[in-house]
C-alpha cells in the first residue's frame, strides 16, 4: 500500500503468546525486513492530536531527521509535522 513510515506511540510488536510464537516481533520482521518500511516507537502523538484538533487539518508533511551513524539500525529521531 505504498506504506513510507509507520509511527506508533507504543512498542509496535505484541510481546509474547501463542498467536506470534513463530514471529517473535511480527512488525519488524515483516514491515522492515520484507517492505522495507521505517519504524517510528515511542512518537508523542498527543500534541500532534491536539494541533490538528486546533487547525482542523488531519493531514501534514512529516520530515523525520534521524541522527547519521554509519552501520546503524537505529537511533532516536525528530519528526516534525508542518501543516
Amino acid at each position: 500500500r505504498d506504506i513510507a513510515v509507520l509511527g506508533s506511540d507504543g512498542i509496535s510488536d505484541p510481546l509474547g503468546g501463542p498467536m506470534v510464537a513463530p514471529w517473535p516481533v511480527p512488525i519488524h520482521q515483516c514491515l522492515i525486513a520484507a517492505m522495507g518500511v521505517h519504524l517510528i516507537n515511542n512518537v508523542d502523538l498527543a500534541a500532534l492530536g491536539d494541533a490538528c484538533a486546533e487547525e482542523q487539518r488531519w493531514t501534514c508533511f512529516l520530515t523525520i531527521a534521524p541522527l547519521r551513524i554509519p552501520g546503524a539500525t537505529g537511533c532516536a529521531v525528530n519528526p516534525i509535522a508542518l501543516f
